[in-house]
C-alpha cells in the first residue's frame, strides 16, 4: 500500500487499539513506541499478504502486534523463564477488583509469572484458543492449558482480600 492517505487513516483507526494491545503485552512499556512502529511498518509493508477470508483486518493487524510484543520481550527485554511454584486455590473476591483502575489491575498482573501472563492475555482477553496458542508460542497445547489454570491460580492467591477494604500489601 503505497497510498499515504490511506496508511494515515488505518493508522489513526487502529493505534488506540493496538496500543493498548501493547500496554498489556509488553513486560516494560517503554517500549512501547518501538514495538508499534514495527507492527504499522510490518503491517503496510506485507498488507498484501492480509487474505479477509481468514480475518478481519483489525485482527490481522493484532496477531501482528502480539506476535511483536512477544518477540520484544524475549529478544530485548529477555524476560526470564520462572518457574511455578506450587499455591493453594484460594478464592477471588471481585470487589477489589471493581475498585481497581484498568491500570492498576493491568499493573498487578504484569507481576504474574511471564510465560503464565503470556498465556493468560492470549486466551483471556483475546480469546485465542490452546491451538493456536501453542503456535504463537512454539510451546504445545498442554504446556498452554497448565499456564493457564496456574495463571488463574495465581490471580486467585493474589486477589485474595486480606481486609474488607484494601488489597493485600505485597501488591500495592
Amino acid at each position: 500500500m503505497q497510498n499515504r492517505d490511506a496508511q494515515r487513516r488505518v493508522y489513526d483507526v487502529l493505534l488506540p487499539y493496538l496500543r493498548a494491545i501493547c500496554r498489556r503485552y509488553l513486560r516494560d512499556v517503554s517500549f512501547e513506541k518501538d514495538v508499534l512502529q514495527e507492527s504499522f511498518l510490518k503491517i503496510f509493508t506485507k498488507i498484501e499478504q492480509y487474505n479477509p477470508e481468514l480475518a478481519s483486518f483489525k485482527k490481522w493487524a493484532t496477531k501482528i502486534t502480539i506476535n511483536h510484543c512477544l518477540n520484544y520481550n524475549a529478544r530485548v527485554i529477555k524476560t526470564p523463564h520462572e518457574e511455578f511454584q506450587d499455591q493453594h486455590e484460594i478464592l477471588c473476591l471481585p470487589k477489589v477488583i471493581r475498585q481497581m483502575s484498568e491500570d492498576h489491575l493491568l499493573s498487578i498482573l504484569k507481576q504474574m509469572p511471564v510465560r503464565q501472563f503470556e498465556v493468560f492475555n492470549l486466551y483471556v482477553i483475546d480469546s485465542y484458543g490452546h491451538e493456536e496458542i501453542a503456535r504463537i508460542l512454539a510451546i504445545s497445547e498442554d504446556v498452554s492449558r497448565k499456564r493457564l489454570s496456574r495463571a488463574r491460580q495465581w490471580i486467585k492467591k493474589t486477589f485474595q482480600q486480606t481486609d474488607s477494604d484494601s488489597l493485600p500489601t505485597k501488591i500495592i
